[in-house]
């Protein structure tokens, strides 16, 4: 643990929160890939010293991602005998933020911890994040085999380069293929057409396509996918300078419509208080025809006992709004090193990051996990990849940019805390308009 600089990381503490997502559930065992040729830390004498170093990620649990994360740590400091690497990761959200928090509060920062940049980051970026640019000039290798994704932790105002990637997501929606040829539809392509597959499976009992909002994010995620494809990124900008407001009549459609969809039972019942594995668990099951998740639920979704009659498609468009059908919410989520660490331990912590983001790492993944999609350029073998696989790199290729969550780009940090429990509030019984109207009092309080 990092133990410095307590008093400023206190308040770091209570203004900071990063946004976090879930892995999949399911076990297996294997041997991750040989490390022998992923890079180094800064130091060649990296390794040599007896060191220990922090990991705090959202890699816990049996999930086959999960697992082979946990193999590439062991193979790691097999490799590595002199480094001991403390995994503190947690798969729950909630958990894991709060760990956090009290990590900041007490001045125990991770050598290195899991976020997703943006604007939410940058006073990480500024306090507490080393800046990793030297390191990518240093190792073209290891920083040319990235996908387009570093700038999810660079800043207009802040030179360098903060984190870099270690997952690549993006939100789409699996679809149960027989239960659509079982009401004789297609999947939606519209909001419009959302509505009218919707009556069809409450005609038959099933559930059109339930979400979890126990865990508070599953609201935020809906509403970031509904502005992008009504509004497109514009909109994102208009509100964060100002020139849009969260209780205007476009932002206000889209919560009515959010909360329409659950009074017409589009969305499940008890929203609420259900997470995120009993939504899953009735999707396998059957009972729901669509599953609302991301990229991290393909694992999951290939082991299960109906991986074939998956299919995916993107967050239905507006049949007005031709021109941003093809956005789709995603980004990378990635690892930051404490710029805390020094001698050994900061070249045991780069050295390990750089091992965990290696092409060899995320082979090894997909093949412990048979799938999968990963922030960097790698060929893929089609036989070896499982059908949701191959169902979501189609159903993605379709996608004209990625963009993040509609908070992430504020620089108010406690904006995604607030959308969220708003949006919780709002399928708990508030109105849209009071929804509406809440984040935007929050806003005009805290715009600096």
């Amino acid at each position: 643990m990092v133990q410095k600089k307590r008093t400023s990381l206190l308040v770091l503490a209570m203004l900071l929160l990063i946004s976090v997502f879930t892995v999949a559930c399911g076990s297996k065992t294997n041997e991750p890939a040989d490390s022998a040729n992923t890079g180094s830390g800064n130091s060649a004498d990296a390794g040599k010293e007896k060191v220990s170093i922090t990991i705090l990620s959202r890699a816990s649990g049996t999930s086959p991602a999960a697992v082979a994360f946990q193999n590439l740590l062991k193979k790691f400091m097999d490799e590595n005998p002199n480094i001991t690497v403390v995994d503190e990761s947690l798969n729950d959200e909630n958990a894991f933020n709060n760990k956090l928090k009290t990590s900041l509060a007490t001045g125990n920062v991770p050598h290195i911890w899991t976020n997703y940049g943006g604007e939410a980051f940058k006073d990480y970026a500024k306090n507490i994040a080393l800046d990793l640019q030297p390191y990518l000039d240093e190792d073209k290798e290891w920083s040319g085999a990235f996908l387009p994704l570093l700038d999810t932790w660079q800043y207009k105002d802040l030179k360098g380069t903060y984190g870099v990637p270690s997952e690549f997501y993006s939100i789409a929606i699996y679809y149960n293929k027989e239960l659509f040829e079982k009401i004789g539809m297609a999947p939606p392509t519209t909001v419009e057409e959302m509505a009218a597959v919707s009556a069809k499976f409450k005609e038959i009992g099933i559930t059109p396509m339930a979400i979890a909002d126990k865990e508070n994010f599953r609201g935020g995620h809906m509403l970031t996918n509904l502005s992008l494809k009504k509004f497109g990124q514009a909109k994102t900008e208009a509100l964060v300078s100002g020139e849009a407001k969260w209780n205007d009549a476009d932002m206000l459609s889209l919560f009515q419509l959010m909360k329409d969809w659950q009074d017409a039972g589009i969305l499940g019942n008890n929203i609420v208080t259900t997470d995120n594995n009993a939504i899953t668990a009735n999707f396998i099951a059957g009972k729901s025809a669509m599953l609302y998740e991301g990229s991290w639920g393909i694992s999951q979704l290939a082991e299960s006992a109906i991986a074939d009659k998956i299919g995916v498609i993107s967050f239905p468009a507006f049949a007005d709004a031709p021109d941003t059908k093809d956005l789709w919410f995603g980004g990378a989520g990635g690892y930051s090193v404490s710029k805390e660490a020094k001698g050994a331990e900061l070249d045991a912590a780069v050295k390990l990051v750089k091992y965990l983001t290696s092409v060899e790492s995320f082979q090894y993944y997909l093949e412990f996990t048979k799938g999968g999609v990963y922030p960097v350029k790698m060929t893929v073998d089609p036989a070896a990849v499982d059908p949701v696989t191959q169902a979501f790199m189609a159903a993605q290729n379709t996608a004209s940019g990625f963009k993040g969550e509609l908070y992430a780009y504020d620089p108010i940090a406690q904006l995604q805390d607030k959308v969220r429990n708003e949006i919780q509030g709002m399928f708990a019984g508030n109105s849209p308009q009071k929804t509406a109207d809440a984040i935007q009092s929050f806003i005009e309080s805290n715009r600096k």
